[in-house]
């Protein structure tokens, strides 16, 4: 047995000649071995100082660059190779750069490599790496397989390969792995460049055996449109089956920290199993500012068709601390939801989600692949928005509460979809909605919501909606049912003030186009009829107006006595029109007392104001019991216009005054009597009595056409 060096090629030679004498003693085998021990330790220690005095390690660059090449690997060893001896055997490498596209390999640049040797591994007749320490990394990947590749280095320093290009075997597995103030970019093609920075990673007794060995791993990373950089850590138990290809993470801990209020901590169990390429995660608990997290994931196909499932919850989530604009006036929120996701369907079953006293449950199917499907089923109890005030942002954020309902609409594409919500009570800015219910289709850019419908001031409403998004500028039809509303409760909370009361009952089909609520209002046209009971307005009297033109048409002072402010009617029925902000009541019928009263009117929704003509038709001799007595015949049973107008706006007035051309007319019947009495009729008989309104009234005799003629023609110039 002899052992030289081969100074030629610089590898170590080892000879062994057997010897025939097998029965020796077992005394002279002892001795023997004790002396072939001290050989071998003296000749070791001699070609290790003959190395390490008389070779340079420099003069091996050119030839470990050729190898590199040689297996498509680009390496250029810029700084300076060495060796040591005390305390460990090792090898050190300065700066370096290397890089193997067709290989899968990154270009990866780092300052300083030490890799230490295994002394009792020496002597056990192999070379292997106790630890390799890499420092000032910077690892630049341009796929995701390059990515891979930097992630499975673990794996690859743990795997034990013999080679043959030496008499002495060769075993690549490191039981040290340390990665230090490195930095890693992702540069996909067309996305910004990912970047994790200050990453660190170490591990020890790296081993493919299945027995767990430990990790840490620590970085920084900026996330899209957050400037505050993330640090993530991770610490964990780590176990590599090679036969079985299985990876598993035992007594997990992650942590994320860098938005100051919202610090995230998951402990939990991970195992993939590369035969199966599925994933589990369990015992997954954490916590997520204030809010706990508990859940279990499972994964299927994750590197051809990924498939995720499992079960979350997020219990007692401060909204004040989320890193987003969350709804006003909610402090606390809860999710809880079993899950499915793939690139075909998304599926939430059991969910369940609370803002402070509101919870809402229900479920969510959405087909992705082919034409894109929806099913979305939710019911929830009583939700109350917070009031907006006057240049408050919360109707903002309001809209904002209620963008998930709508937000899986958007991923239809022109797909079909179905919505059905039913809530106990929305409250938002005083007026509450009860017993909501929301049925909507969806199918080809068109929305259509079949009811909607709920309860609303004391009174119930129900609506149907189309809408048509297929062209630039939508296009909507409805038809709204109000039945018994009050009117007073109604425009009070709408209008801030109201001298209208009564119950609203009200069917409208209407129509309109545009894509702001703004564009809607202004082009809204339809059709519809109204009746309100019980029927007040508070700020004219109409029955007061009445006897106020009894008066003047008689000459007698109006009775003094007391008068309401307000005006109690009977059920106003008739039908109505909506153009350009204006609704038109073309014809309308009511009465109060004795008064049989009809009219139209225009109601201006742009200025707030009002402008009737009301039509009242006394039917009898006196207006109602508390009302006046009207002695002449000329204005009974005959319509008696007045004109209503006001403003339903803030501090806006009214009021209810005979009409000016009715009067001018009672003016010009009343002169033509009288000129016809002085100059045109024949004189009376004087044994006759004189006929007065408190008598029985006299019937005059009409007057010859030519007579009228010449009246006509006189009034025509006084009144011009």
């Amino acid at each position: 047995m002899a052992i030289f060096i081969d100074t030629r090629n610089k590898r170590l030679i080892w000879l062994k000649k057997h010897s025939g004498n097998k029965g020796a003693h077992t005394l002279k085998w002892l001795k023997g071995f004790i002396a072939l021990v001290v050989v071998l330790v003296l000749v070791l220690v001699g070609s290790i100082a003959f190395v390490i005095l008389g070779i340079d390690p420099n003069s091996y660059k050119p030839e470990l660059e050729k190898l590199a090449r040689q297996n498509d690997i680009e390496l250029a060893i810029e700084g300076d190779l060495g060796w040591s001896f005390y305390p460990n055997l090792a090898i050190h490498a300065g700066a370096t750069s290397l890089a193997g596209k067709a290989a899968g390999i990154p270009d990866i640049h780092f300052e300083q490599a030490n890799f230490t040797l295994d002394w009792k591994a020496l002597l056990s007749r192999s070379i292997r790496l106790r630890a390799i320490t890499i420092d000032g990394a910077d690892i630049r990947a341009e796929s995701a397989q390059e990515a891979a590749s930097v992630a499975a280095l673990p794996g690859a320093a743990a795997s034990t390969q013999k080679t043959a290009t030496t008499e002495l075997p060769f075993e690549l597995a490191i039981d040290q792995l340390s990665l230090t103030n490195s930095r890693f970019t992702l540069a996909a093609p067309g996305t910004p460049d990912r970047v994790i920075e200050q990453l660190n990673f170490t591990s020890s007794q790296l081993n493919l055996d299945g027995k767990a060995f430990p990790i840490d791993l620590t970085f920084k990373t900026t996330l899209p449109e957050q400037p505050t950089p993330l640090s993530v850590a991770l610490d964990s138990a780590l176990t590599l089956q090679l036969e079985d290809q299985q990876v598993a993470l035992s007594n997990a801990t992650l942590s994320l920290t860098g938005y100051d209020k919202l610090p995230l901590t998951l402990n939990f169990n991970a195992r993939y199993n590369g035969q199966t390429d599925a994933l589990n995660l369990d015992k997954i608990e954490g916590q997520l500012g204030s809010a706990k997290i508990k859940g279990m994931v499972t994964g299927q196909k994750l590197t051809t068709a990924p498939v995720l499932a499992g079960e979350l919850s997020v219990n007692n989530l401060i909204l004040k601390a989320l890193p987003f604009d969350a709804p006003e006036g909610f402090k606390k929120a809860a999710i809880q939801s079993g899950f499915s996701v793939s690139e075909q369907a998304v599926k939430l079953d059991n969910l369940k989600l609370s803002l402070d006293d509101f919870s809402l449950t229900g479920g969510l199917s959405l087909k992705l692949d082919g034409v894109r499907q929806l099913d979305m089923t939710l019911a929830g109890n009583d939700l109350t928005l917070p009031a907006s005030g006057e240049g408050s942002t919360n109707n903002g954020n309001q809209a904002a509460l209620l963008t998930p309902l709508l937000a899986p609409l958007a991923l239809l594409e022109g797909g079909k979809g179905h919505v059905e919500l039913n809530l106990k009570s929305i409250t938002s800015d005083n007026i509450r909605l009860g017993q909501l219910h929301l049925n909507l289709f969806t199918n080809n850019n068109i929305l259509e919501i079949t009811d909607l419908s709920g309860e609303v001031f004391d009174g119930k409403f129900k609506a149907t909606t189309k809408v048509n998004l297929q062209n630039k500028t939508p296009r909507i039809t409805f038809t709204k049912q109000l039945v018994d509303i009050d009117l007073h409760q109604a425009l009070t909370t709408l209008a801030e003030q109201s001298d209208i009361r009564g119950r609203l009952t009200m069917d409208f089909t209407g129509a309109s186009l545009g894509d702001t609520q703004e564009a809607l209002m202004a082009n809204l046209a339809g059709n519809g009829k109204l009746n309100v009971s019980n029927l007040q307005v508070d700020n004219i009297n109409v029955e007061r107006g009445y006897c106020e033109m009894a008066a003047l048409v008689e000459k007698q002072p109006l009775a003094n006595q007391s008068w309401s402010e307000s005006t109690k009617l009977k059920d106003l029925q008739g039908n109505f029109q909506w153009r350009e902000q204006k609704i038109t009541l073309p014809a309308f019928t009511t009465g109060l007392g004795n008064l049989a009263v009809s009219g139209n009117g225009i109601v201006n929704l742009d200025q707030q104001t009002y402008n009737m003509l009301i039509n009242a038709n006394l039917q009898g001799d006196r207006t109602s019991e508390t009302g006046c007595i009207v002695k002449s015949k000329r204005i009974r049973n005959r319509d008696i216009p007045l004109r209503c107008t006001g403003s339903f706006a803030e501090n806006g007035e009214g009021n209810c005054l005979p009409d000016k051309q009715f009067i001018n007319q009672l003016l010009q019947e009343k002169i033509k009597e009288k000129l016809f009495d002085q100059f045109l009729k024949p004189k009376a008989d004087t044994s006759q009595p004189e006929a007065t309104e408190n008598n029985q009234e006299t019937t005059p005799e009409e007057p010859a056409d030519i007579k009228e003629q010449v009246i006509d023609t006189l009034l025509k110039g006084i009144f011009r």
